[in-house]
């Protein structure tokens, strides 16, 4: 089937200002996710009061899977949205739908002050970052891709995940900061308000900076919804079958291998493997750090070299070394470290590509709703669970299973690729 490349594309002289804006913005963004995931060893037991800590996590991280099931349906109507109104009003939209519900939580009264309404309350903020987060992929991918010349979609593309990893950075960042000022006991008690309450306000901040970026679809692209082209989900699973199973693919074990190795590995390296809590966050920062750095060199080789290389190596070396680099997660900090950034590197082979892989499914009167609508259901199914799922497995003592598990999921990831392509 022959894509539609987009006609428009910011000016040479005008991409530099709007990929800082999407950057600014998917930063905050992602902050604002990540601190859940990072401080939920903390505040579960707030929520979730158990006798049994591993029962009010696991509670914790099904609430951190019920925002990834609404992520399809962001992914869907505001994904639906930019590709008929444009890609600015949508990305604003979405930051606004994080920052707020972030803040939220930052102030939300514990289970001992208002009993079963506080983790009603929880889900609810959750839910709708979920959604703003389905919105915000596929828009922001599709932006990227349009104001990239043709030659470094590639790297352009490649900058969606290393805005995402710097959120995750400065969250994780954060946690070793205040593991090292504070207490646990302080932690526990109040200190993980803090990276919600400034989430919630950075939020702020990231809405003034994207109302500078600037539209790529031309005036005749963006519709008023009286043009007769075919566009939507009706359209997306009639005119592209192919193309939305092999996102689904893609992110079968690419969103699973991101929850568990960027996301949640902090929490894993503290409550299963046993590592102390301050040393944790200073190795998973460091780690972070190498794989924000891969994305982008990779993104750029991918451009001369082309995308399923790196795909390859990603889901075969992965299937091959996952499970017997998990065992390596010791206490001994160096170990793990080492462990750390040989998982995150092969993850980069993966992230610095898909993005690219993905929008050049699809044309531009479809591309932000046809790619948020399977990357979200995908990672909805296999990266929400993720936590959970490794949770479980470790409290059985049957944390090797789930990696196993995981290097299937990555051996899936193959078959999206498809045939080779020349570099866009």
């Amino acid at each position: 089937m022959t894509v539609q490349r987009p006609t428009t594309g910011a000016p040479p002289r005008t991409r530099v200002r709007p990929l800082a804006a999407a950057a600014v913005g998917n930063v905050v963004e992602w902050f604002d996710l990540t601190i859940y995931a990072t401080f939920a060893v903390y505040f579960s037991p707030l929520f979730f009061p158990s006798s049994d800590p591993t029962a009010a996590l696991l509670s914790t991280f099904a609430v951190f899977a019920v925002g990834f099931f609404v992520r399809p349906l962001g992914g869907w109507l505001i994904g639906s949205y930019a590709d008929k109104h444009g890609r600015k009003r949508a990305l604003t939209f979405t930051i606004v739908l994080m920052a707020v519900p972030t803040f939220i939580i930052g102030i939300s009264p514990t289970y001992e002050t208002i009993g079963v309404f506080a983790p009603i309350l929880l889900v609810a903020a959750r839910m709708t970052q979920g959604f703003a987060a389905g919105g915000e992929s596929g828009g922001a991918m599709a932006y990227l891709y349009e104001i990239a010349p043709p030659h470094r979609r590639g790297l352009f593309t490649s900058m969606w995940y290393t805005t995402v990893v710097a959120g995750i950075v400065l969250a994780t960042l954060l946690g070793f900061v205040l593991a090292e000022v504070l207490s646990a006991e302080a932690l526990s008690e109040w200190g993980w308000r803090i990276p919600f309450l400034i989430g919630g306000a950075a939020g702020l901040v990231g809405l003034w900076i994207r109302s500078s970026m600037e539209e790529t679809l031309e005036a005749s692209e963006v519709r008023d919804g009286t043009t007769p082209q075919r566009s939507g989900l009706r359209a997306l699973l009639s005119d592209y079958p192919r193309e939305t199973i092999r996102v689904i693919l893609l992110m079968s074990g690419s969103a699973t291998a991101f929850y568990t190795f960027v996301s949640y590995m902090p929490t894993h390296l503290i409550k299963s493997v046993g590592l102390a809590a301050d040393t944790t966050f200073g190795v998973h920062t460091v780690s972070l750090v190498v794989f924000m750095l891969l994305l982008p060199l990779f993104g750029h080789m991918s451009d001369r070299y082309g995308r399923r290389v790196f795909g390859l190596v990603f889901s075969i070396g992965g299937a091959v070394a996952i499970v017997p680099l998990s065992l390596g997660l010791t206490t001994v900090w160096w170990q793990s470290l080492v462990v750390d950034i040989a998982l995150l590197t092969l993850t980069a082979c993966m992230f610095s590509v898909l993005a690219a892989v993905m929008t050049e499914q699809f044309p531009s009167r479809m591309r932000a709703m046809g790619v948020g609508a399977p990357y979200n259901l995908a990672t909805a199914i296999f990266g929400g669970t993720a936590p959970f799922l490794l949770t479980w497995f470790s409290s059985q003592g049957l944390g090797t299973w789930y990696f196993a598990y995981l290097a299937v999921l990555v051996l899936l990831v193959t078959l999206g690729l498809g045939k080779s392509r020349a570099p866009s």
